[in-house]
């Protein structure tokens, strides 16, 4: 009977560890699933009309969404690419945002874009923008490199007037 109460703690104590690192390994992606385009992008950040599109593969599978912002404190649109497909585990694969925007001196445009290898989403790309037109996009390459998706508005809009 001595040794009954030390067993049933040790099990106890194996249970409560696996409960908590079943509890921490779920909290992470569900800290990473709050993440908005608005966190990305910063305080004062909003989606503007028109400022969410879909990105697909060429079978139609919709892989994730690109999100136009503007802070009209600070004059400045921003674009972050999210993604929805192959999110198992969080495995990174190859994202862009682009975000061009209509000048009044040439070259008459600038452009500016952010890639790289994420996880969910990319870093924000910002661009002054006030009063001026913008186009934007984004893109996702699949895990094995065989294709890449691409969505996005390409005339320019959300023109500040």
């Amino acid at each position: 009977m001595k040794g009954t109460p030390v067993l049933m703690s040790a099990k106890t104590i194996v249970a409560a560890s696996l409960l908590a690192a079943g509890t921490l390994a779920a909290a992470a992606p569900a800290q990473a699933a709050t993440e908005t385009p608005q966190s990305v992008c910063g305080n004062g950040f909003r989606v503007v009309k028109d400022g969410v599109r879909t990105i697909k593969d060429r079978q139609g599978r919709q892989l994730g969404k690109v999100f136009l912002l503007y802070n009209r404190r600070t004059g400045y649109n921003c674009v972050v690419t999210f993604r929805t497909l192959f999110d198992v585990a969080y495995a990174k694969v190859r994202m862009g945002a682009t975000l061009t925007v209509q000048t009044t001196t040439p070259p008459l445009t600038s452009s500016k874009t952010t890639s790289g290898v994420y996880s969910r989403h990319t870093k924000p790309t910002k661009l002054f923008a006030r009063g001026l037109c913008v186009k934007y996009s984004g893109t996702i390459q699949s895990p094995d490199s065989a294709w890449v998706g691409k969505g996005g508005r390409d005339e320019w809009g959300n023109c500040g007037r």
